[in-house]
């Protein structure tokens, strides 16, 4: 602590201020002490009680920078070109919102929600979210769903095309996207 305060008058000081009649109370040099974590502005826009949580879990992995994708798993020494499009470099970015597939799938999706912006990252779809607030409150909780839903079924594609060998199929995941919303809507 003293090292903390720069001397042990100072230190002395501190704790005096973090005491009661009781005795010192711990939470307040708790607190004091406790890493500070910056605030994350997209974490409200993607833990919502109308997202199921394993759209919320693959966004968040995203937004973190976390998924397993190529890019991140060099180190295996492993083919590291997308599977879906095998002419990039397979990330996060690439995967979502760059690949010839994600951007068929997004096109789709974005007529559907009548969405006339083309979102490039996952930090840029988030803000986005939170930034356009027109419409109604149903029509801001689709958009929501959307977003993660697409992200979350793009991503369960890519890996049973990797894991599984199953076909890439734009058209077929559309439709499973179209009916997982309208099912989660309707729960």
């Amino acid at each position: 602590m003293i090292s903390e305060f720069g001397s042990s008058e100072a230190a002395i000081e501190q704790m005096t201020r973090w005491s009661t009649l009781k005795g010192l109370q711990t939470s307040k040099a708790y607190e004091y002490f406790r890493p500070k974590l910056a605030r994350q502005p997209w974490k409200a826009a993607i833990w919502k009680a109308f997202i199921p949580p394993k759209y919320s879990f693959i966004m968040w992995l995203g937004l973190r920078n976390r998924l397993a994708t190529r890019d991140r798993l060099e180190f295996l020494h492993e083919e590291d070109l997308c599977s879906l499009c095998i002419n990039t470099k397979e990330s996060a970015k690439h995967l979502f919102f760059e690949c010839p597939f994600s951007t068929y799938v997004w096109s789709h999706i974005r007529v559907w929600l009548g969405i006339n912006r083309r979102m490039s990252t996952l930090h840029s779809a988030v803000k986005w979210l939170k930034k356009e607030k027109t419409g109604s409150s149903v029509h801001n909780k689709a958009r929501h769903l959307a977003l993660s839903c697409t992200v979350y079924t793009l991503w369960r594609h890519r890996n049973e095309f990797i894991f599984e060998g199953a076909v890439p199929n734009p058209e077929g995941l559309i439709m499973s996207i179209g009916s997982s919303c309208h099912f989660s809507r309707t729960v």
